[in-house]
Formats: structure tokens, C-alpha cells, sequence
């Protein structure tokens, strides 16, 4: 059995391997012959390949970790959201997996475009156990692991498919959408006593990076739950791998390449070195060009050295890439039906779909000021407003925005007072600039001393005001 990419299919090819559909009915059975008008059908349901089965493969083998059969019965589920099925459906998944034979997961899964989402958060669910038992969880633990996973992206049912599906970059109001689901998984979630905190937990901080950097809430390494580390290196790892309508494949070597340059940034070193153990990179079945130009497809991985699988070629000839004394100048160099990108390159895109929103909050006690404020800013930042500096205090005990625009005149409390108090009351350092119509320099010196990073003098030009926020979150030209 090989998989072939659907560019490649041709007609008489039988398929190697069953495709079902999100209700668990049979599309196509596993020794059909692909017809012209099946290739057809398959190409515009999003599929990206298929298992062929021929005279070249036949002696190759690619054993299912979990079932076809359980994998779409645990898609529907997510799909009618049903969470007592999917509660069900975590818990086979987990028993089958500890009961299989080999834990290394060679499988490419088949998701068409209509059911994305739903067979994503599946092998999201089948990665995330897989590391889970290379932790050490006990089967409750592995259990709630897959659950979590299984239901890390249920609230991006909610959001409108023209934004998740959207080619090239998401501008800064969709991308604050998109970067909603996680809140919005977890309020799914939220009501259900049956549902353990820390499921809830893997759900809510599954985009929260190690450096603190993610999303919703900015979480850093150590405050983030454990099953959401988990879950964010598999999530990525079949993002990046997986075909979508806004961008190509990428390899399963380059995926892997970004997760090791994402430790300690974006991504928990550990569990990207457990991931390493069981994920192979070059999958059974999959075709691949050597570096003397002929085509090969992989038939066994070694455990000990991932890049150098054994392989067949075109004429029957089988490699293997371990030989070093035979094959050392033969290297894989490119994997079928993915797109090739650079590392840096997956990061340009993952950048372009997940552009941070910042938060500003505004604080004045004329409400036609916050509103100007507001009407220059909405389009591409978070706004929030309150009207005394009392209110700043109370709003900072709940959220912390990335920027503070501070009146300085205000009654009660005024604009340096509050500023002192924040700095006092709140250790990390929230940066502030001073918007007054007060020029005395008695009153920007005394701005400067409690370390605020600019003062803007009212009126002021909507182009000036973007410009020095633009400069105090340091931002880069988009």
C-alpha cells in the first residue's frame, strides 16, 4: 500500500484503504477501482490523497493505531456535539492505542476540506494520547488528555467558515476572531459538571505559548496547564502537515523542524523531545524523491534514526538508507504532495493567521475623548475605556492590556496618581502613554520619573497617535 497524492491519481488505481464520510458511511470501499468521475468527486471534497494499493506496495503494511471506523465515529460525535459520545469515544481511543502493538504513528489521515476541523481534532486527540503515555499518564489521565484534545477547536463551529477558510492573511478584526475559539471551546465546556477542570483547562490554553506570548490570556511556560502543552505541539504538527484552502502541505519533516525550533519559545522542550520518539517523519507508504533524483516509497522507519528509513524503488530495488556504507550519498529530499518551506517561511504564515490583537486600554474622564480615541484606534487594536483612574485600578485586577493611554487631568484620582498606584500595586510593567492637554514642563517631568514611555499632547493628529503606540509595542510593518 502507498499513499498517493490526488494529482496522481489516475484512473483503474485501486484503493488501498476505505474513505468514509463525517456520518461514518462508507464513500468508497477499501479494492474499489477509481473511476475518471470518482478522482473527481474526491479532488472537489478537498481530499489530498489517497491509499493505493499495487503490484510496487503491496508488501508494505501500514498499521492503523486506531480504527477507520472509531476515527470518524469520534468525528461525528465532535460534529453532532454530542459530548457524552465524545466522552465515549476518548475513552476507546486511549484503550485501543494502549493496546496497539507498535505506538509509532505512520498513518496520513484523509481529511477533505468539509470535515477538517472535526478528523483535525481527532488526530489531535491520537498525537496528544501518544505523548501523553510518553509522560507517564495513567489511563484517567490519558482519558481526560484525549478529551481535551478531542474538543480543543469546538469553538471554531462557531465562527464563520469564510474566516477560518479565508486565503492569504486574516486581517486584525478576523484574526481576533479566530483567536476567540479557544475562549469559546472552553465556554462550550464550561456548563458540563461531568467534564473534569482540567480538560477544561488543556482547552482554554492550548495556543498559550512558553514565552508568554500566545493567546487568550498570555500565559507563560509555567502557568500553563500540562495537557495544553501537550495539545499545542499536536495541534501545530497536524496543522502544518495537513492541506487547507489558505495554504499547501507541509512536509512532516519541515512541521517537525518548526516544533524544534519553536522549544522554549513557543513550545515545551520536553514534550516536543517526547513527540521526536514516537512521530515518524517519513510515514510508511508515503512517496518520497531520493537526492539522485529517483522516486522511492517508504517501507520502514528506524526508531533510532528517523531520517534514513528503508525504501523502494520504482524498478523493485529496496534501499536502506542506514547503510551508510552503501547509501551514504542518498538522502530523502522531498516528500510527495507537500509544499516545500523553509522554517522560516511556516512562521511568516503562521504569523499571517495569527497576528496578536493588542489590548490598549484608555483612560479619561470625557467621554468625548475616549470615543475619538476609540474611532481612531477600533480598526486594528482592542479598546477598552473607563472613565477615573478608581476604574483603571478595579479594571486591572481582572485584565492586563498591552498599553495604557492615561489622561492626566482627571477629579478624584488623577492620571500620575493612578500610574504611581499601578506600578506599586501590580508588578509587571504595563506601558503607558500620557495623553493631556497639559504642557507644563513640571507635568511631563513628573510623567517621565514614574517611568512612562510617551507623552502625547491633546489635540493631536490620529496619524501621530497611531504612529507613537505603534512604536511603544514595538510593531513591525505589516
Amino acid at each position: 500500500m502507498r499513499y498517493v497524492i490526488m494529482d496522481d491519481v489516475q484512473p483503474g488505481m485501486i484503493l488501498g484503504r476505505g474513505i468514509y464520510d463525517f456520518t461514518a458511511r462508507t464513500l468508497l470501499s477499501e479494492g474499489k477501482e477509481l473511476s475518471q468521475e470518482l478522482i473527481r468527486k474526491l479532488k472537489e471534497r478537498g481530499y489530498p490523497g489517497v491509499y493505493i494499493d499495487d503490484d510496487w506496495s503491496r508488501d508494505i503494511h501500514v498499521e492503523e493505531i486506531i480504527s477507520m471506523e472509531l476515527r470518524t465515529n469520534a468525528a461525528m460525535s465532535l460534529r453532532e456535539l454530542d459530548m457524552d459520545a465524545t466522552m465515549d469515544v476518548s475513552g476507546k481511543i486511549v484503550e485501543q492505542i494502549s493496546q496497539a502493538k507498535v505506538l509509532s504513528l505512520d498513518i496520513m489521515d484523509l481529511k477533505s476540506y468539509d470535515d477538517y476541523i472535526y478528523r483535525h481534532s481527532v488526530n489531535v486527540a491520537v498525537l496528544s494520547t501518544i505523548i501523553g503515555m510518553g509522560v507517564g499518564y495513567d489511563t484517567a489521565e490519558l482519558k481526560d488528555l484525549c478529551l481535551s484534545a478531542m474538543c480543543h477547536d469546538l469553538g471554531k463551529i462557531l465562527i464563520d467558515q469564510r474566516i477560518l477558510n479565508k486565503p492569504g492573511k486574516l486581517n486584525a478584526m478576523e484574526n481576533e476572531v479566530v483567536r476567540r475559539h479557544p475562549q469559546l471551546s472552553y465556554d462550550m465546556l464550561y456548563d458540563r459538571w461531568n467534564i473534569p477542570a482540567r480538560v477544561k483547562a488543556g482547552v482554554l490554553c492550548h495556543h498559550e505559548n512558553e514565552d508568554g506570548s500566545g493567546y487568550p490570556n498570555g500565559l507563560p511556560g509555567d502557568k500553563i496547564h500540562p495537557f495544553a502543552k501537550i495539545i499545542h505541539v499536536a495541534d501545530v504538527y497536524d496543522a502544518l502537515s495537513s492541506k487547507r484552502p489558505y495554504k499547501e502541505a507541509c512536509s512532516y519533516s519541515e512541521s517537525f523542524e518548526y516544533l524544534m525550533g519553536g522549544c522554549g519559545t513557543l513550545f515545551d522542550q520536553k514534550i516536543v523531545e517526547i513527540f521526536a520518539n514516537y512521530v515518524t517523519i517519513y510515514p510508511k507508504g508515503m512517496m518520497v524523491e531520493l537526492s539522485d533524483g529517483q522516486q522511492a516509497v517508504v517501507m520502514e522507519n528506524n526508531k533510532n534514526d528517523r531520517v534514513r528509513p528503508k525504501v523502494k524503488l520504482l524498478d523493485g530495488q529496496v534501499l536502506d538508507l542506514r547503510d551508510t556504507a552503501k547509501n551514504r550519498n542518498i538522502t530523502i529530499v522531498k516528500q510527495s504532495g507537500t509544499h516545500a518551506m523553509v522554517a522560516d517561511e511556516i512562521e511568516e504564515n503562521e504569523k499571517g493567521r495569527n497576528q496578536k490583537i493588542y489590548h490598549i486600554l484608555a483612560v479619561d474622564d470625557m467621554v468625548s475623548s475616549l470615543q475619538q480615541i476609540k474611532g481612531i484606534l477600533a480598526g486594528k487594536y482592542k479598546i477598552s475605556m473607563v472613565k477615573s483612574g478608581q476604574q483603571a485600578l478595579e479594571f486591572l485586577k481582572k485584565k492586563k492590556p498591552d498599553l495604557i493611554l492615561m489622561d492626566v487631568a482627571m477629579p478624584d484620582k488623577n492620571g500620575i496618581e493612578t500610574v504611581k498606584e499601578i506600578r506599586e500595586r501590580f508588578p509587571e510593567h504595563i506601558p503607558v502613554i500620557f495623553v493631556s492637554a497639559l504642557h507644563d514642563i513640571q507635568t511631563v517631568l513628573e510623567c517621565r520619573n514614574i517611568q512612562a514611555e510617551d507623552y502625547i499632547l491633546k489635540p493631536f493628529e490620529p496619524s501621530y497617535l497611531k504612529e507613537r503606540i505603534k512604536s511603544v509595542l514595538g510593531e513591525e510593518d505589516v
